[in-house]
Formats: C-alpha cells, structure tokens, sequence
C-alpha cells in the first residue's frame, strides 16, 4: 500500500537514494546527486516543502515545492518553485506522480499560493503530462526555452583592467543586483545572505558599478552526474580531452563521473556593454580553467539580451523549458511574464 506524507530530516538518506534512482530524461540524461545532505539545497531555494511517497517505510517518490520572493512587472511577488519530481522506476505508471501532484496542489491552495513555476529538460515530456487538464487548477502555461551554456574553462589573460573581486557585500551592491534583476520577470529578489559564500566581481566606471559577476560552486549542495550521451557529444568529449593540453581548456567530464561546473550566478551590466558582459565570462573561464573546473555555466532565457554578447565564446549548449501557473487564474500575471524576459537561477535547481 502506498502512503504519503511530509518529509523530514530523517529521510535524508532514502530521499538521496531515491534522486540517484531517478534521473533527469531528455536530450541529455542526467541524474543529480545530492549527497551528503538532500535538504541543503532546498534550504538555499527557500522555504521549503517536501511531499514523499512510501511503499511501507521505503521512499518511492517525491515532490518539492521552495517559496521564493522574485520581481513581476518590478514589483515583489511569491513564486513557488516546483522541483525533485521523482517517482522510483519500479513504481512507475501505478498513479504515484499523480497523487503526490494533488497533495501538493492541495497544500499550495491551502496556503493561498498563487504562482507556481518548474523546468523541464527540453524533450521530457512527463512533466506536461501530470501538470496538465487538473481540476480546479489551470493548466501550466510554457514561458520559453532558456539556454543553459555550458563556457569551457579556459585559460587566457583576462582582459577587464578594471574588475575587481569585492571582499564584502555592500549596500551599493544589493542595490545594483535588485535595480537590474527588477527587470526581469521571476527575477530574484536579492539580500545579503543570498550573496554570501560567493565570489563576486565588479567593474566600476565614474565610480559607479556598472557590472558585477557573483560565481558559486555548488558541488557540495548537488553533484551533476551525465549518465547519457548522444555519440557526437561523446566523440567532442573525447576529442577536447585529448588536446585539453595544447588547447589550453579544462578537462571535459566522463560519463557516470560529477562534472565540476563553477556556476555564473548572478551576470548583470547596466547597460548591457557586449565587450564587457564577454570580458567578465572569458574572466569566469579563466577561473573555472584555474581552479579545475570543466565549465563556467550560466542559464538565461532565450530573449535575454544578454544572449548576444557570447559570440566567438568556446562552449557547449543545453535547454530547459520554463513552465508557469497561476493557481488563483490570474491570466494578466502570467501574461506578464510570458510577455517580459523570465529569470532563473540554474545554480539552484
């Protein structure tokens, strides 16, 4: 008999054996390891939510929801992120994804929650299946592809003269961060502690900031583990590694091994200066070159402008699809953001 409930702490060790079993299909399969701890990720989304499935006392599926403050139409709102979509492989088609789904929508309602928002690899179409045609609730409405670059690590000169790592974080900072990402649609909303542990840089001219580039190695939150190739990304794999040296380019990854990504968390320039966005991520591929990582990796949406200050940049290019619901129908909302360039931060998910 299956059973549900909230997790807590003490699942940890099932619920990371259960996203070992479960991984992510699409274009390129993959599967994300969150050891040691399953819960410290959800902790840097935010207010968390976990809904599990037992078959007796063993964890057969989960479903996750993070409560997150982010910016539409420049003013503040709650966005649920909707993430850990996991039911185990021999519990398949038995309605468990299904059920998990209603118990979450149930406790979304309950809470008045509104916006709802996951991501897809591009080509898995599961998801839309068990978000799709549900009682009382709207269907998922797609706000586009976001383009997850994958930067080599890179080593080279870094050609900004004037970017300079910040020690601590200041008030002139967050400003900045907030001022541009109020911009986006589900921008992130940004305080101090969401800033803390990163690397951050800034370049200033008439001693104004007009750019910073916060980097973030989340490999002790989460492991991205390739169980799955298409044989021409594999032969590219195994051609770069065997010129890695000469070419002077980090390592690529081997399949069923971490790869060791440095994330660009936070990229913003005001106004947007294609030189110096392509400065400060040839700088981010130094790093990643120096310090042993495969990529500096950054996610952004397909009509971010952004997009346009990457040619002639060595990297490799995967897609997510953005899914969004208004829970309450408020179409006006999602119109909004369907209409704007939405954020998200593949740091996190």
């Amino acid at each position: 008999m299956i059973t549900y409930r909230l997790a807590t702490t003490e699942d940890n060790e099932q619920l990371i054996r259960l996203t070992a079993a479960a991984g992510m299909n699409g274009e390129t399969i993959l599967r994300i390891d969150r050891r040691p701890d399953f819960f410290k990720l959800l902790e840097k989304r935010g207010e968390s939510l976990v809904h599990i499935a037992l078959d007796g006392n063993t964890i057969v599926g989960s479903l996750c929801a993070s409560r997150q403050a982010v910016y539409v139409g420049g003013e503040i709102f709650p966005v649920y992120y909707i993430g850990d979509f996991k039911v185990m492989p021999s519990h398949r088609n038995m309605g468990i994804g299904l059920e998990l789904c209603n118990r979450l929508a149930e406790n979304l309602i309950s809470r008045g929650a509104d916006l709802a928002f996951l991501n897809v690899s591009r080509g898995n179409e599961r998801p839309f299946i068990f978000f799709k045609n549900r009682s009382g609730i709207p269907d998922f409405d797609s706000v586009g592809t976001f383009h997850v670059h994958q930067f080599i690590g890179r080593k080279q000169k870094p050609d900004l003269e004037d970017l300079k790592e910040e020690t601590r974080i200041s008030g002139e900072l967050v400003s900045f961060l907030n001022s541009y990402y109020a911009r986006y649609e589900l921008g992130p909303v940004i305080r101090e502690e969401n800033l803390a542990g990163l690397q951050i840089f800034t370049v200033r001219r008439n001693h104004q900031i007009q750019a910073v580039m916060c980097l973030s190695d989340t490999m002790h939150l989460k492991q991205n583990v390739i169980m799955k190739l298409s044989l021409s990304l594999q032969w590219q794999l195994r051609l770069l590694n065997g010129f890695h040296r000469i070419l002077g380019i980090s390592r690529m990854p081997a399949l069923h091994k971490p790869v060791n990504l440095l994330y660009i968390k936070y990229l913003a320039a005001d106004p947007c200066d294609k030189n110096l966005v392509k400065g400060l991520v040839r700088s981010a591929m130094n790093i990643a070159y120096q310090k042993s990582y495969s990529f500096a990796s950054i996610g952004l949406h397909e009509n971010d402008p952004l997009q346009d200050c990457f040619g002639g940049l060595f990297k490799m290019t995967f897609h997510s699809v953005g899914l969004l619901v208004s829970m309450q129908d408020n179409r006006q909302l999602v119109d909004k953001i369907k209409t704007g360039v939405p954020f998200e931060d593949y740091s996190l998910v």
